[in-house]
């Protein structure tokens, strides 16, 4: 990879470093990420004033997905797959408009590090954890959690003791349901890639795959009464995981059905 030195920076790159290293991310770790020099990196945060030495060090339990032995590691491992982000530099992040994901991982990870609340313009604040750690990077690289994986076609899905937290974690991240107006019924869905949709199709035994018609991701989707209940009842079994907004909106599609 060829890496771009200071003189070769457009104004538009200077501010990325600047930007990614107010979110939380390493100096380190900003040359893999962005493909600019270190030398590049520590220039243009100088010029800009920043303090590169204030950020206090954090720790964390950098063993936690090294195997999936627990509902709630299958449930994060879900919501990452669907919401996190691993470079080839080791960077892991994730980040969620709902605070309560946030914290969760936080406290599993035993993240000692802050969560930085970043506001995209037009959008809600999401809150974010991110930092350096070569062994979860890898874990997570090998759980199918790599660059570009919505294109490439590299998913993962755990064995079926942990099948449901972990669809509950992946549809917390991207996953959606719609009450029909003015009538019974409604829609379930699950975004990702064509060969993720596929699988979970045939490891659900129900669902049909449709492809997004603005972008190459393809949406999972339910509609009747039979498989919405059983979707259900597949990831809600475990207290304490699951955003409510989500779970209540599910049991109002299930709600709108007469009785018989």
């Amino acid at each position: 990879m060829n890496f771009f030195n200071y003189k070769q920076l457009n104004p538009d790159q200077k501010q990325q470093i600047i930007a990614v290293f107010n979110q939380g991310m390493e100096c380190r770790s900003i040359p893999g990420y962005l493909g600019v020099s270190e030398r590049a990196v520590a220039r243009v945060l100088k010029e800009a004033g920043v303090n590169t030495k204030r950020r206090n060090r954090y720790t964390l339990n950098e063993s936690y997905f090294d195997v999936i032995d627990s509902q709630h590691k299958a449930y994060l491992l879900g919501l990452i797959a669907a919401d996190g982000c691993v470079t080839a530099s080791n960077y892991v992040a994730f980040e969620s408009v709902d605070p309560e994901l946030t914290e969760l991982l936080k406290t599993e990870l035993q993240y000692s590090g802050k969560i930085r609340i970043i506001q995209p313009q037009n959008y809600a604040p999401h809150h974010r954890i991110n930092f350096s750690s070569q062994r979860m990077a890898h874990a997570l690289y090998n759980y199918g959690i790599q660059p570009g994986r919505t294109f490439s076609g590299v998913y993962y899905f755990p064995e079926d003791q942990y099948l449901g937290a972990y669809i509950l974690g992946y549809f917390d991240g991207d996953g959606c349901a719609y009450v029909n107006l003015g009538r019974s019924g409604g829609l379930v869905a699950i975004v990702g890639s064509f060969e993720f949709a596929c699988e979970l199709a045939r490891r659900l035994g129900m669902g049909s795959v449709s492809e997004h018609h603005l972008r190459k991701v393809y949406y999972w989707r339910i509609y009747s009464r039979q498989h919405i209940k059983i979707f259900y009842n597949l990831i809600y079994q475990y207290p304490n995981l699951g955003l409510q907004r989500k779970k209540l909106k599910i049991e109002q599609i299930l709600g709108s059905y007469k009785n018989g």
